[in-house]
């Protein structure tokens, strides 16, 4: 991993073997980022994407091995960690995307991190999942 630090935030540099969401988490408590705006683009494998499915209220979860490029993540950072959505395709030239579950770096990943105030997250009970609540704020 490399980094550097802009006046509005970091660029971030994930190399070959890095997993994604654990390391733009790491690095973000390394660096007190407790809520953050995030965006990337670069190659991964291995990609877990997740749908929520509102009548199970549980994410289907569908794994894309092989190599995809990372056409698209974008996400924030928040209390619970990184949330982040991304869009990958294979040599097929077909788009797949989805709620970020897992990914593997396979080339090198290049993401932005701008940090922004906290993000709480309020439970939303017909979904049994959290949301962003701004009045929490």
């Amino acid at each position: 991993m490399q980094y550097r630090k802009e006046k509005s935030g970091y660029w971030l540099i994930l190399g070959k073997g890095e997993e994604v969401k654990s390391a733009i988490e790491d690095f973000a408590r390394r660096k007190g980022v407790k809520g953050a705006k995030v965006w990337g683009i670069g190659a991964v494998e291995g990609a877990v994407l997740g749908y929520f499915n509102k009548k199970s209220k549980k994410y289907e979860e569908r794994a894309f091995p092989g190599p995809h490029e990372l056409l698209s993540c974008i996400g924030n950072i928040n209390e619970d960690g990184l949330h982040a959505h991304m869009v990958i395709s294979g040599a097929d030239f077909i788009a797949r995307g989805g709620h970020m579950i897992s990914a593997r770096i396979s080339v090198f990943g290049e993401f932005f991190i701008l940090p922004a105030k906290p993000l709480c997250k309020a439970e939303a009970p017909e979904f049994m999942l959290k949301r962003i609540d701004l009045e929490k704020q």
